[in-house]
């Protein structure tokens, strides 16, 4: 692997594939080459690989620990002399000459050096505004990296106590970003997708979402209520209080013409597992499933959802029109039962709003088709390709990489020939 200030041109094999996102359809396509013998480029812009995965306790319809997977996927690409893996980095610029690609990588590296930092907390200590921090707010950090303290950068004045602080002068408070131009034979995006923040979408205000510490996404909820966190009842986010009712509405943002007009494919699953995983743990706890158009298209979903319903999870078909604080009652939920025609209006004590995960944009550009034989190629696997979720995201992992190699593999043969 290498660091995230020693990347250079002579480092890089011409012929790699550049990927760009080191979540679970990057980690694969990157596997997936190596395995085909194609050396591969993998930046990562943030500390880890492993992407939105690495947020997750568990995934659906096996409801397999979420972690160990990634992590052993990450641990391969890292140990693979055919990938090299950069983190801290992105693609910023993509150019050609006619022949060769020259990807634009601009590295990142944190004021806290990872491979220098003790982990011991001095810096944190000596922080008057708390922006040290020891616990990533994805998680704590990728077991196959040492462990390393970090600056909330929203938090820190760079007022230097913690770089006076460290004892081995692993802070830089004034480290720079670095552009290096790199070739590359062809690129495949695996940047997955954005989650809303807190108070997105706007467009869609009747969601609430951020106007209250009970009404959350489902990312929020994961980390607030994760079975990996130990807590056998669900309690509020605001005062702490016992949760005896929760809801979770669907499509907050997505299948709307204001935000996303698509579906978001992973969205009901989702709910439906956090639901399940709350029945398992606290059985009398009454949950209520708000739907528009209830999605469970791969192997196993349909029966999933249907043990859901025999566990007591309560499926409404409505669009909530209107999700707001409630003073004592909690949360206050409007909506037309589109069985019934009827306008009802129910408390809960926690809302979920779940949608809105919006495609990353491609960085860099694409090149010229008329740049030449060898000239590069970009591809898409993942969410950033369309809306899909971790099965499907490593399926398209492995297709784009064939396809990467398949194109390879042609153009060199023609250029041979030539």
């Amino acid at each position: 692997m290498l660091s995230a200030l020693n990347l250079s041109a002579s480092q890089v094999d011409p012929r790699s594939v550049l990927i760009v996102g080191g979540g679970v359809s990057g980690m694969q396509a990157a596997l997936s080459l190596a395995a085909l013998g194609v050396p591969v480029l993998l930046v990562e812009k943030n500390a880890h690989l492993g992407g939105q995965v690495m947020r997750l306790d568990k995934v659906y319809p096996t409801d397999h620990c979420a972690f160990c997977p990634a992590w052993s996927t990450a641990k391969a690409c890292y140990e693979s002399p055919l990938i090299k893996v950069v983190l801290h980095a992105e693609l910023t610029g993509l150019s050609t000459d006619g022949e060769q690609a020259l990807a634009e990588v601009t590295l990142r590296r944190p004021a806290i050096d990872p491979a220098s930092c003790l982990f011991c907390g001095s810096c944190a200590e000596a922080c008057p505004r708390k922006a040290v921090l020891r616990r990533d707010p994805i998680m704590t950090w990728d077991p196959a990296l040492p462990p390393a303290m970090r600056i909330d950068e929203a938090l820190c004045d760079k007022c230097g106590a913690c770089a006076k602080a460290c004892p081995v002068q692993a802070i830089d408070l004034g480290v720079k970003p670095v552009t290096v131009s790199v070739p590359v034979a062809d690129v495949i995006y695996a940047t997955g997708f954005a989650e809303p923040r807190p108070g997105e979408p706007e467009h869609a205000p009747e969601f609430g979402s951020g106007s209250h510490p009970d009404i959350c996404t489902a990312m929020e909820f994961e980390a607030w209520h994760g079975e990996s966190r130990g807590q056998d009842r669900l309690t509020t986010r605001s005062d702490g209080r016992p949760v005896r009712r929760v809801a979770f509405v669907q499509c907050a943002g997505a299948r709307d013409v204001r935000h996303l007009p698509y579906c978001a494919a992973v969205c009901c699953m989702h709910a439906m597992k956090q639901a399940r995983w709350l029945k398992r743990r606290q059985p009398d706890l009454d949950i209520t499933l708000f739907y528009n158009d209830l999605r469970a298209p791969g192997a196993g979903q349909e029966a999933y959802v249907r043990a859901g319903e025999v566990e007591g999870i309560r499926l409404v078909r409505s669009r909530p029109g209107l999700v707001k604080e409630a003073g004592k009652l909690g949360i206050g939920l409007r909506y037309e039962d589109a069985a019934t025609g009827s306008a009802l209006g129910e408390h809960f004590d926690m809302v979920v709003v779940n949608g809105g995960l919006a495609q990353c944009p491609l960085p860099g550009h694409t090149p010229a088709a008329s740049a030449g034989p060898l000239a590069p190629v970009t591809l898409a696997c993942g969410f950033c390709a369309e809306p899909v979720d971790v099965a499907g995201a490593v399926i398209q992992g492995v297709a784009t990489a064939a396809a990467a190699a398949m194109r390879r593999r042609s153009a060199e043969s023609v250029g041979g020939d030539a």
